[in-house]
């Protein structure tokens, strides 16, 4: 019997060592076959390395996983050890003073950045994926930029949620002073949902040529000239209200905005909100508009457009595609404004978290990424990463990438710690 019993234990050390190769196996066997990349970008990648190599995120949104690599010198990585999936791709490079004069003709031209995404990656297993060369995109550099957003709203005392207290800061990111004549806060359609927006007629995905606004507000009303001076920030309200100080709104908000310098004000005679001390911008296109502005909680595509009054009005109206409208909704619901990208100065896509990638509004040569607090009626907001510090001048980064440029922070309207 002991003879017996111990050719089962023997048997069973087998067994189990078996097991555990089979399962080795078929763990490294999970992973697709390995993607070689190359970014180029005119001489860079090609006849001239990268001073500082590039970065390649891939976003697997199935299992919710980020993985990073780096580039060599001349642009090229192996993206290995990746699961099956979908992902989206998205890449960073910084590029030196001498980079940027060189590549864009410019001889003053400063350090500044590219990037490039691609998001609708589905990898299988057993399959060959040949990417090869993928062109980077110089990020503008635009004097006005979105430093803060706070759109998820907060709770109240008892526990309610609440969004009037929504709030944008744009800044002057230059060492110039820059007008606001002509910039307009936009708000891009968000019809789409949780999952991939409409493909409008005429657009490939992912390179959009036009943005599809739901609301434009127009920042400074009239034709009056309003210049922010070289670090000099301006807070757009939804509601200029003292929040957290009265009991009227909520006690429990993170912000009191009584001291911003626009407000979101609907001019309408039936509007029972109050018209608080700020200044209100000009409300430009929102066909089917309400009493209160606000974007989703989950997050909306907001934009810094720059454009005459004339050349706004002359962007044409088109209705949303009819796959993505309700019936029990009125036809001016879906009406979108068109705009070109290159009125774009900014664009921060607010997306429901970070592996909402397929919710993208936005192409990668306005926003290669997304900023997001991944959560709802939480009290924060997103907020644009200091760059550097020279005197009383600060200067934030912007390489066109929100998932690389912004930060959440749990303490609206305050600086992090």
């Amino acid at each position: 019997m002991k003879t017996l019993r111990n050719t089962w234990l023997v048997l069973a050390v087998l067994s189990f060592c078996a097991a555990c190769q089979k399962d080795a196996r078929l763990y490294d066997s999970e992973y697709v076959e390995d993607i070689h990349l190359h970014l180029v970008y005119q001489e860079l990648g090609t006849t001239l390395n990268y001073s500082t190599p590039p970065e390649v995120k891939m976003v697997n949104r199935t299992e919710q996983i980020i993985r990073t690599f780096q580039a060599d010198e001349q642009g090229k990585v192996v993206l290995d050890s990746l699961l099956p999936g979908h992902y989206s791709l998205n890449v960073t490079a910084k590029l030196s003073e001498k980079e940027m004069q060189t590549v864009t003709g410019d001889p003053d031209a400063r350090a500044g950045s590219m990037g490039g995404s691609l998001n609708d990656l589905r990898l299988n297993l057993g399959e060959t994926y040949t990417l090869d060369e993928l062109e980077l995109m110089i990020s503008s550099s635009n004097p006005v930029v979105l430093k803060e957003l706070y759109y998820a709203g907060s709770k109240t005392p008892s526990g309610g949620n609440y969004r009037n207290d929504s709030f944008y800061t744009i800044y002057n990111n230059s060492i110039d002073p820059a007008s606001l004549e002509d910039y307009y806060l936009v708000a891009s359609e968000n019809f789409g949902g949780f999952g991939p927006g409409p493909l409008w007629p005429g657009e490939e995905v992912g390179h959009y040529k036009h943005i599809y606004a739901a609301t434009v507000w127009k920042i400074a009303a009239g034709s009056d000239p309003v210049v922010l001076a070289p670090g000099e920030e301006a807070v757009i309200a939804v509601m200029a209200a003292p929040h957290n100080q009265n009991p009227e709104f909520n006690l429990a908000s993170p912000v009191d905005l009584s001291g911003a310098r626009f407000e979101a004000y609907c001019p309408d005679p039936e509007n029972p909100h109050a018209d608080f001390h700020a200044q209100n911008m000009e409300l430009t296109f929102w066909p089917d508009y309400g009493y209160l502005w606000r974007i989703s909680v989950f997050g909306q595509a907001i934009s810094l457009v720059k454009a005459t009054q004339e050349e706004m009005k002359s962007f044409e109206e088109v209705m949303l595609p009819e796959s993505f409208r309700d019936p029990f909704e009125s036809d001016e619901y879906w009406i979108c404004k068109k705009i070109p990208v290159q009125y774009v100065m900014d664009a921060v896509d607010l997306l429901q978290n970070s592996t909402s990638t397929e919710c993208k509004r936005f192409p990668a040569s306005l926003d290669a990424g997304g900023a997001t607090v991944s959560d709802t009626y939480c009290g924060k907001s997103v907020v644009r990463k200091v760059q550097s510090v020279n005197g009383d001048f600060v200067l934030y980064q912007d390489t066109n990438n929100s998932t690389e440029d912004f930060v959440v922070n749990p303490t609206p309207l305050k600086p992090l710690s």
